[in-house]
């Protein structure tokens, strides 16, 4: 039993079925059909994982997590009053501004995943509104 490809002819010539072709509209559709999930769906969960992995090195940078863990212990194991106090004082102060800088880089990120989801609608607009003279 021999095998037989029905792209190719006995000489090993190639046939093209060209009564299956696509029409342009056909190819216009599935291009955007692509496009839009692409851009809304596997790129905006790609986008919301990358604000989860900002966050853990975020986190890690800043030591946010393990400074309100350990905010009643003392500063580098010095168990005296000193160490109790300087220790609270030093994350009192520092925590704030850790805090501060993790919700300003999380707000920027959350920010350019919206002007994501927005950037082809916006642009749409603008074509219409130079097309048609608005």
């Amino acid at each position: 039993m021999t095998q037989q490809n029905i792209l190719t002819n006995s000489q090993g010539q190639q046939l093209l079925d060209e009564s299956r072709v696509d029409n342009i509209l056909t190819i216009i559709k599935h291009t955007t059909k692509e496009f839009l999930n692409w851009w809304y769906v596997k790129m905006t969960v790609w986008h919301l994982r990358m604000l989860v992995r900002v966050s853990t090195i975020l986190d890690d940078n800043l030591s946010i997590s393990l400074l309100i863990k350990n905010f009643f212990l003392p500063w580098h194991r010095d168990f005296s009053l000193i160490g109790y106090v300087f220790g609270i004082l030093i994350k009192i102060l520092f925590l704030p501004i850790a805090i501060l800088i993790y919700l300003l880089f999380s707000f920027l990120y959350f920010l350019l995943i919206c002007i994501w989801v927005l950037l082809p609608i916006a642009t749409l607009i603008y074509i219409l509104k130079s097309l048609l003279g608005i």
